[in-house]
């Protein structure tokens, strides 16, 4: 099994929403970048991957992360 990875967004820090899988790491950070810009500040978005052995892994972006442009 390959890595998978997601977006995990918590809606007003509550209501939890799954977004993927995506093929590539770049692709889901891609994504969680549109989510900010779409949804604001108001809502906790994490990388969540899930590992070949099928681990659930959630992190965090860093503070600059959705300051950054993408490359």
């Amino acid at each position: 099994m390959k890595a998978r990875y997601y977006v995990l967004m918590i809606m007003d820090d509550v209501e939890p929403e799954l977004h993927g899988p995506f093929t590539r790491a770049g692709d889901r950070d891609s994504h969680a970048r549109d989510l900010k810009a779409k949804h604001g500040d108001e809502h906790g978005i994490f990388p969540m991957d899930i590992t070949a052995r099928g681990a659930p892994r959630v992190g965090a972006y860093s503070g600059g992360f959705f300051m950054e442009k993408e490359i």
